[in-house]
């Protein structure tokens, strides 16, 4: 069963800046199938699981996102995800305060990577017309929601 796991912790630089830009300390998502998980970081990448020990995990089942889907990813995606995409995400609080959308300088971040990965996967989510990148945050309340 594909599952979507959150990373949220308090204790680290990633939790607490996120707790600043968007409410809560989930800082990271990611696919976990069996004992592997599917994570962007620059690239799409393939971890052992456990993964992030020290922090906890939130898991919603999505059955539809299967392995085979992942692997094939891991190949045939050419996304990536920069320094500068974080850091303009993490300037979101300011383009909200202004009415803007949050840009990114064209990469992919975690949550970007699994809403897509949801509607490739024939899983309606609000967030695949939006323009604006869901955080991880985002994406949770989301999945926790349906």
């Amino acid at each position: 069963m594909t599952k979507l796991v959150f990373i949220s912790n308090k204790h680290t630089w990633q939790g607490i800046l996120t707790k600043l830009f968007t409410g809560d300390y989930i800082y990271h998502c990611g696919w976990l199938v069996d004992d592997m998980f599917y994570d962007m970081h620059l690239l799409r990448r393939r971890r052992s699981w456990p993964r992030y020990e020290d922090a906890t995990k939130y898991i919603v089942e999505f059955p539809q996102v299967t392995k085979e889907y992942l692997e094939s990813r891991l190949t045939e995606d050419e996304s990536v995800y920069g320094i500068l995409d974080y850091l303009l995400f993490g300037l979101r609080p300011i383009y909200h305060f202004f009415g803007v959308s949050t840009r990114n300088n064209g990469g992919v971040i975690c949550s970007e990577m699994c809403s897509n990965d949801l509607s490739e996967c024939n899983v309606t989510n609000p967030f695949r017309a939006s323009r604006e990148p869901p955080s991880p945050v985002d994406l949770y309340k989301w999945a926790i929601s349906i």
